[in-house]
């Protein structure tokens, strides 16, 4: 993220949107980090705490429960913004209109206002609850209206984004394969699967942070089997694991920035080699200069 505010050249399209996955993973991140440590905390702490300690500390569980919320729809609606530019690169490539940073930023501005706005029925409805037996403040998954409205905002909106822009690519791919289109231009070709395949790898961690919830839902919509009693918990272990396989993703996509932190590890290393080597050569002179005798004086009579 650092990396690309510094420098002036990797702030194209690709990495400004990079960058706003990545501001949205750092906040989910460290609101879950912050969750899991209140967790740990009161399950050492449990008999000691006291009601009115627990009262006082309801208000910050609340906003962290808000906060998860808030950043996993801005987290997943970066991927569906970072679909939308493949596509407009792959079919409409040739409208140079639709490939201004402006309308980019305009879309991120829209994304970070919904993931805000999009809280305020539960907040007015009061449907986030204190979970005693988990110390989490979420909404519980016996609410079935705000859960799954969190969801169809959260979760299935953009995934059906994401999928119908899949759709589209791959079908633009085939058919212009077969028309002949990709003949005497192998390049783009290659482009065209390596995008497919980076939207097909989002698809996939759009599944791993939403999978678990999805599955309790389901089961406990039909009656089949009611969700375990640490669900919520089960829920933020899977959002931790794609939050870390993310960040990985998106390094490892991000070609000039990894390029960028393999130099800067390098250059790292070099520096650390040349201190060592430094510090093994003074120690090297001490110990070969001489040490002096001090002079002996003598009083003259």
């Amino acid at each position: 993220m650092f990396i690309i505010l510094y420098n002036r050249s990797l702030r194209t399209i690709a990495n400004i949107l990079t960058l706003n996955s990545t501001v949205a993973i750092l906040i989910l991140s460290s609101d879950t980090l912050a969750i899991g440590i209140y967790v740990l905390y009161r399950d050492i702490k449990r008999r000691e705490l006291q009601m009115e300690i627990e009262m006082k500390s309801l208000f910050l569980c609340h906003v962290r429960g808000y906060i998860a919320h808030m950043s996993f729809g801005a987290l997943v609606y970066s991927y569906a913004i970072q679909a939308c530019y493949r596509l407009v690169g792959t079919i409409f490539y040739h409208r140079v209109s639709y490939n201004h940073l402006r309308i980019y930023v305009y879309a991120i501005c829209i994304q970070w206002s919904f993931s805000i706005l999009q809280l305020l029925p539960i907040i007015l409805g009061n449907n986030q609850i204190y979970i005693k037996h988990e110390y989490l403040c979420q909404i519980a998954i016996e609410n079935s209206k705000a859960v799954g409205y969190i969801c169809f905002t959260n979760y299935i909106i953009p995934l059906t984004i994401i999928m119908i822009i899949y759709y589209k690519i791959t079908r633009s791919v085939r058919k212009k394969e077969n028309n002949g289109a990709y003949k005497y231009n192998i390049h783009r070709v290659r482009r065209q699967v390596v995008l497919i395949q980076r939207i097909v790898i989002l698809i996939l961690v759009l599944l791993v942070l939403g999978g678990p919830y999805s599955i309790f839902i389901i089961l406990e919509a039909l009656s089949i089997k009611r969700a375990p009693s640490y669900s919520h918990r089960i829920g933020f272990m899977f959002i931790s694991i794609a939050c870390a396989s993310s960040v990985i993703t998106i390094i490892y996509f991000t070609r000039s920035v990894r390029k960028m932190i393999i130099e800067f590890l390098s250059i790292k290393k070099k520096s650390l080699q040349r201190n060592e080597l430094q510090q093994l050569n003074s120690i090297q002179n001490m110990k070969l200069t001489p040490k002096r005798m001090p002079m002996s004086t003598t009083d003259d009579t």
